[in-house]
């Protein structure tokens, strides 16, 4: 029975007539121009570029300047029209663009920063992976920040309202839209408030038995300073009821007509133009005409999202062609490159020495090598008891000689050494000899050991190295380059284990 009498919803058609209605008395003691026809109104829907206006209050001031003032009103069948909602369209282009933007500062500073670089600290394809991971990350992180915002709040009235520009205008709205006590509803509520008065716009609440009450006066500043495009004067004397000119008696010179295909080129041309608007109108998404300025985006989206994009592509391009070999202008090769020969511009050949050969030109046997042997070392074979018995004949820089008859091998100790092995010689007594001849020609100390005081047992050779092992493979180095620059021989660094 109570549903029965229940009363019905207000219509949007009724909004429209309470509230000009309630806008005629609002106005009512404004002073006119004495010459108007008094207030002017339209209480049905009528659009004006692209602009849909639901209902329309004019008057004329006594400067003769047109004062007009629009609805907007809101049934509770359409209360889509003042709820707002989230305009996730321009969170995700802005989120794009701000990915877009910290992705491109990333990636530039990983192709100057090695410690950055994406590829040198994952490699391929991982470095892919962990790009596009990061781009959807951000992506991400950046919208749900933007969505925090209440600049990405969309209400449909405020925003038709914000496309043109009147002296007043009011949003009308029926009361059963917030009638629910719930906290969704007045945060809705609030979020119209907000827009209201932030851009300077009225609210008009419809009660029951139809009473209008007066939430919020519009504002007498424009908050937009003038942007916005305003209505014609055209428009707000298009109710005036005009008195038909009286009928001439006097007979009128017939006029001719034009010729029936200059009306049918007119009636052509207007048809062509309708669908070609038409055509064009279909490009573009159904929900534009029903959201003005929901997918309406600011010209700095293509300022900073074009160039954005561009500087991410190379930027990732810089980091692709990271390689950890230094070269010349790098930024790891200012120090030390400029000593180094090029495959182009080699140095130039050391200038043979006197007393000095070089190995590759000179070509010799073993035989010959007595007219370079001293008369007699300071330790002479003869003199060595049991040459088969000797593990290790070391000379120094002097040419003292020290016999070993027992050995500690090398490859037992507990870590790697290396040495600068000359050569391999089947008896002790030929190596013994090219020990005496580096060590008179270059003051270098040299060592002839046994094969299995060096290598694994079961070794026959005997080992001529330079100087004596050493535990440093930079150590070697060094001094396998001293002796090649020294001596212009060449000798190979092995490795014991």
């Amino acid at each position: 029975m109570c549903d029965f009498y229940r009363p019905m919803p207000y219509t949007e058609q009724q909004i429209r007539g309470l509230a000009i209605n309630f806008l005629r008395f609002h106005y009512k003691l404004r002073p006119r121009y004495l010459g108007s026809d008094g207030t002017r109104i339209t209480d049905r829907p009528h659009y004006y570029q692209g602009v849909l206006i639901d209902a329309r209050l004019a008057y004329q001031r006594p400067d003769r300047s047109y004062f007009t003032a629009t609805v907007e009103a809101t049934s509770l069948d359409r209360q889509h029209e003042i709820l707002y909602q989230t305009n996730y369209w321009r969170i995700g282009v802005h989120a794009l663009v701000w990915t877009l933007v910290t992705a491109a500062l990333i990636t530039w500073l990983g192709s100057w920063v090695p410690e950055w670089n994406l590829f040198r600290l994952f490699g391929l394809p991982t470095a892919y992976l962990v790009l596009a991971s990061l781009l959807v990350a951000l992506f991400l992180a950046i919208s749900t920040g933007l969505s925090r915002l209440k600049r990405y709040r969309y209400i449909y009235a405020v925003d038709q309202f914000k496309r043109f520009y009147a002296d007043a205008q009011w949003v009308a709205y029926d009361t059963a839209i917030f009638a629910a006590d719930s906290w969704r509803t007045r945060r809705r509520y609030r979020e119209l408030e907000r827009q209201c008065v932030k851009y300077g716009f009225g609210l008009l609440a419809v009660e029951a038995d139809k009473v209008v009450r007066n939430v919020m006066s519009p504002s007498q500043v424009d908050q937009f300073a003038g942007s916005r495009i305003k209505l014609p004067r055209w428009l707000a004397r298009a109710e005036v009821v005009t008195t038909p000119p009286p009928t001439q008696t006097a007979l009128q010179p017939v006029r001719r007509a034009r010729p029936q295909v200059l009306r049918k080129l007119g009636r052509r041309a207007v048809l062509l133009r309708a669908r070609g608007r038409r055509a064009y109108r279909s490009l573009f998404p159904s929900g534009m005409r029903r959201r003005p300025g929901y997918y309406t985006l600011g010209a700095w989206v293509l300022v900073l999202g074009v160039p954005a994009l561009v500087g991410l592509g190379w930027g990732v391009y810089r980091q692709a062609a990271y390689s950890p070999v230094a070269e010349e202008g790098g930024r790891g090769a200012g120090p030390d490159l400029a000593m180094l020969e090029t495959g182009r511009t080699p140095a130039p050949p050391l200038e043979i020495e006197e007393g000095e050969y070089r190995r590759r030109d000179d070509s010799f046997t073993l035989t010959e090598l007595s007219i370079n042997v001293p008369e007699g070392g300071l330790i002479a074979e003869a003199d060595i008891a049991d040459t088969d018995s000797l593990r290790r004949y070391r000379l120094d820089a002097d040419g003292v000689a020290t016999v070993d008859y027992a050995c500690l091998p090398l490859y037992t100790l507990g870590e790697p050494v290396f040495i600068l092995l000359f050569g391999r010689y089947a008896s002790f007594g030929a190596a013994r000899e090219w020990a005496l001849e580096l060590n008179r020609l270059y003051q270098s100390p040299v060592t002839v050991a046994a094969g299995d005081c060096v290598e694994a047992p079961g070794t026959t050779d005997y080992l001529l190295y330079i100087d004596g092992p050493t535990r440093e493979e930079g150590a070697a180095n060094l001094m396998a380059r001293q002796f090649q620059r020294r001596s212009g021989l060449e000798v190979e660094i092995v490795e014991i284990r």
